[in-house]
């Protein structure tokens, strides 16, 4: 078998065979184009990166990873989760994160050595999602923003009220044909 065919082999069955943790979630409502999700508090790493959109992720993976491979106060190793996910724009900046594994409360978790990592709890919150295959294009992001929008926009029931969150759930190795992606918007609904 040669390397291609071996990378490709690893792809298919790594994300099942490595059985990383996500987040929890309740889906409360699903459509053609997006879902409604309910998920639990949570702890992230975070970390903001002054970059284009591309270029995001792989700047601040090299923070967090270094923060969930031992560059903290204990040099404690923490198991990686997925998405990692980056929200903002290129004109202040990206915020991307790692989700902490549950069994990890706030308080438990280590200081990060590099000051520019943050730890923080998020409350739990009501989402719309959107999944999609492919690369890390911003385009192909922009696409499957603008079609989860409109979706909204066309439901009757549900209206964005924050900034939507791109979540990327596979290694880098992964070819990107086969990367799943999301879009998640905090929404509440209509007339609430």
């Amino acid at each position: 078998m040669g390397p291609a065919a071996l990378l490709l082999a690893f792809s298919l069955v790594a994300p099942s065979a490595l059985a990383i943790e996500e987040p929890n979630y309740q889906v409360i409502e699903s459509g053609d184009v997006f879902q409604i999700r309910t998920y639990e508090d949570t702890v992230v790493a975070t970390t903001h990166i002054k970059s284009e959109f591309k270029d995001a992720g792989n700047q601040a993976f090299r923070r967090l990873g270094g923060y969930i491979f031992g560059d903290n106060a204990q040099d404690q190793k923490i198991a990686m989760t997925a998405p990692v996910t980056q929200s903002g724009n290129s004109d202040d900046g990206y915020w991307v994160s790692f989700f902490m594994p549950a069994e990890h409360a706030l308080e438990s978790l280590p200081t990060p050595s590099n000051g520019t990592v943050e730890i923080r709890a998020l409350e739990g919150q009501t989402f719309a999602a959107v999944r999609y295959r492919g690369g890390w294009r911003e385009k192909l992001y922009q696409k499957h923003l603008d079609r989860l929008m409109t979706a909204l926009a066309e439901s009757g029931s549900w209206k964005p009220a924050g900034e939507p969150i791109w979540a990327r759930y596979n290694p880098p190795i992964t070819p990107s044909f086969l990367r799943t992606n999301e879009i998640l918007i905090p929404v509440e609904r209509l007339g609430s």
